[in-house]
């Protein structure tokens, strides 16, 4: 019997080499290429055919699995030492911890006027907080562009099945456009564009913690959201971060909206600790770009 990918490569009589055929089987899993229609299978699929940087993203991903396995189990919010193997224990672990989250919230939230409690019960019945990821798109991470766009592709498997929405926010001194992939879902106008987005000029941190604040603010009927920030590791003005102001946003964003950031980057000898000391985990593509 013929799996999903065979049939779609039947199904438009597709003729691909054995490298390509790999690339569309891991796209087709990761970014759920069968819940598309027809039409719009078949224009991903030409745009397969024309985008070298998707079939580089592609081949990166294949060459990086076991390293960008390790990294989407280490999505902040799910510590290592809590990670369990069995699926059924572990839904049932993360939705204790869940819902422990939303009673601490709604505690604060009470309020008591005379001898009536004023309880926000629409509160309790919050959901998992936005995927967001910060890629540095500069004169300085071009080269590792394609690379950092294949770290981004299992996010969209994890946001689909977590029923999260995926926010990708491309920045250089500051935000000229973002993406929202509603509950991971594929949009391919914005999937062709965050692919084909391209930005020249030094890096700003801070413009783009703002604007992730904002999503949040937006989405706060989540209980807890994840925030991946790709980096050369030497914004134009990281030593603002250290600042009470900056500190006090950061703050503000783990308290009220239970964020949690991993930092991903490109050289750890350009990483400054110091500057981000709000991750809550780090990675390094030193080994990956070699």
């Amino acid at each position: 019997m013929k799996d999903a990918v065979e049939s779609l490569i039947e199904k438009f009589a597709l003729a691909l080499t054995s490298e390509q055929h790999d690339f569309l089987r891991f796209l087709y899993d990761h970014l759920h290429l069968e819940e598309l229609s027809d039409k719009e299978q078949r224009i991903f699929i030409d745009y397969f055919y024309k985008s070298e940087t998707l079939r580089n993203m592609a081949a990166f991903a294949l060459e990086l699995a076991d390293i960008m396995r390790e990294m989407c189990e280490n999505i902040p919010a799910i510590e290592q030492a809590e990670r369990l193997t069995n699926g059924k224990e572990q839904r049932l672990y993360y939705e204790r911890k869940w819902q422990i989250a939303r009673r601490q919230k709604l505690k604060y939230q009470i309020t008591k006027k005379g001898n009536i409690l004023y309880i926000p019960f629409d509160e309790y019945k919050k959901e998992l907080g936005p995927i967001i990821i910060c890629l540095e798109q500069t004169t300085g991470m071009a080269a590792y562009s394609d690379l950092c766009k294949s770290m981004i592709l299992p996010f969209f498997m994890i946001a689909h099945r977590e029923g999260r929405d995926l926010y990708i926010v491309p920045y250089d001194c500051q935000i000229h456009v973002h993406y929202r992939f509603e509950n991971g879902h594929l949009n391919l106008c914005d999937f062709k564009d965050f692919i084909e987005y391209k930005a020249k000029g030094d890096a700003a941190i801070l413009p783009v913690l703002h604007f992730v604040k904002g999503l949040l603010q937006e989405n706060q009927h989540c209980t807890e959201a994840d925030i991946i920030i790709f980096t050369e590791g030497t914004p134009i003005d990281g030593q603002h971060l250290v600042g009470k102001q900056a500190k006090t946003m950061l703050d503000e964003m783990k308290r009220k909206y239970y964020a949690e950031f991993l930092v991903i980057a490109m050289h750890e000898q350009k990483f400054n600790e110091q500057q981000f000391w709000f991750a809550n985990k780090a990675f390094f593509a030193d080994d990956a770009i070699q």
